[in-house]
């Protein structure tokens, strides 16, 4: 399709692994040029690599001083260079992926001063958010007010632009999401490869993963309490990831005799595949999650996901029942019964895997993603 001169400028934190796909869907398919400005390479709890290699479109990383603070798990990040960045560029859409930056304090004001129409993305859940009072919830619902379209990453974002203040209609629900047939793909490669029940026999006949940070709020110390309920010698945990509670976390799983625990450490996502393989299921047990998008990656996968209610994920990916349960994170109780329920059904599970992962490829795509966004561009454009 033949670009217009319609200019699309998109405000983002950094250009993460997983946000690439959709950019560049939205290069290729857009009826606009679009450019990506980040206001930094990489953030400290994200230590991914930026793969330029993958990047099909225009993009800049803004200089400015970064820092971030772990208490509160709060990137700051002071930008310079926006502002001549926007007017270089002259866009006629902005798109901000948050509020939470001065930087999309910035791109907002600009919108205003210039009269350019202000899109949000937001990821914000009622179940995720800490603060919609004070100064700081002052400002969200002044953005949000403003704007003049929404793409929610799902059905509880958009609850949440709804009570502050956003018109339902001009609220356009997507879903957040990665390259699903990607790690369809690569899965079914690694599980067809000669070595891999070489590889799988190294592990306990049901095989669960962890895929986050770690963090408190991502719950896994509920996870190692839940396994040491249930004391199963033929459930197995993998881990992949690592945080600043990873000594204590292995110190627990010691003092509570949990075995068959495998810490894996950090792994950028082009590795991330190979552990999807060899599991039966995922785990998020977060007491805080806005999405949580190895929720994706694991059904993509093929695997059969126990997802926390506190998850905005849980609420658009999970079939109770078929590809995955919810649950309340902090009871331990329940965790440890849907870890033996999940064991307990293995066969029927293992034989939906194939069906689990053509449903999430189908109905969680990067296309899908990409039409929330054509569909507000277009609202905003159109005369």
């Amino acid at each position: 399709m033949k670009k217009t001169e319609i200019k699309i400028l998109f405000v983002t934190n950094i250009i993460s692994p997983y946000r690439i796909p959709l950019f560049n869907k939205l290069h290729e398919v857009g009826a606009f040029k679009l450019k990506v400005v980040a206001l930094a390479e990489k953030e400290k709890n994200r230590e991914w690599q930026l793969a330029r290699n993958q990047i099909r479109f225009n993009y800049q990383i803004l200089p400015g001083w970064h820092t971030f603070l772990w208490s509160k798990e709060l990137p700051i990040h002071l930008n310079w260079g926006l502002w001549r960045a926007l007017r270089r560029y002259d866009p006629d859409v902005i798109i901000s992926s948050g509020y939470d930056a001065l930087a999309y304090w910035e791109a907002f004001l600009y919108s205003k001063v210039f009269k350019k129409k202000f899109i949000l993305w937001n990821g914000t859940t009622l179940l995720s958010t800490r603060t919609t009072g004070g100064f700081i919830g002052q400002v969200k619902r002044f953005i949000i007010r403003g704007a003049d379209r929404y793409v929610a990453y799902g059905t509880k974002a958009a609850e949440y632009l709804e009570s502050l203040g956003a018109p339902k209609d001009r609220i356009h629900i997507g879903i957040n999401t990665v390259d699903m047939q990607w790690f369809r793909d690569r899965t079914r490669e690694i599980r067809a490869e000669a070595k891999y029940e070489l590889w799988r026999s190294h592990y306990p006949s049901v095989l669960v993963l962890f895929v986050g940070q770690l963090i408190p709020r991502k719950g896994l110390e509920q996870l190692l309490y839940a396994l040491s309920k249930l004391r199963d010698p033929d459930i197995g945990l993998m881990v992949v990831g690592s945080g600043p509670e990873e000594r204590s976390l292995q110190g627990l799983c010691e003092e509570l005799g949990v075995q068959n625990v495998y810490w894996k450490g950090f792994h950028q996502q082009n590795e991330l595949p190979y552990y999807y393989s060899l599991s039966d299921g995922l785990v998020l047990p977060s007491t805080e999650e806005v999405w949580g998008l190895v929720v994706n990656e694991a059904l993509a996968s093929g695997l059969y996901v126990l997802c926390s209610n506190r998850a905005g994920a849980a609420y658009d990916l999970i079939k109770e029942g078929w590809n995955g349960r919810t649950f309340n994170p902090r009871d331990v109780d329940q965790l440890a019964g849907l870890i033996r329920e999940t064991k307990e059904q293995i066969k029927e599970i293992r034989a939906r895997r194939e069906a689990i992962s053509e449903y999430a490829c189908r109905e969680f795509s990067i296309e899908r993603s990409a039409k929330a966004f054509l569909v507000a561009i277009r609202a905003v454009t159109e005369k």
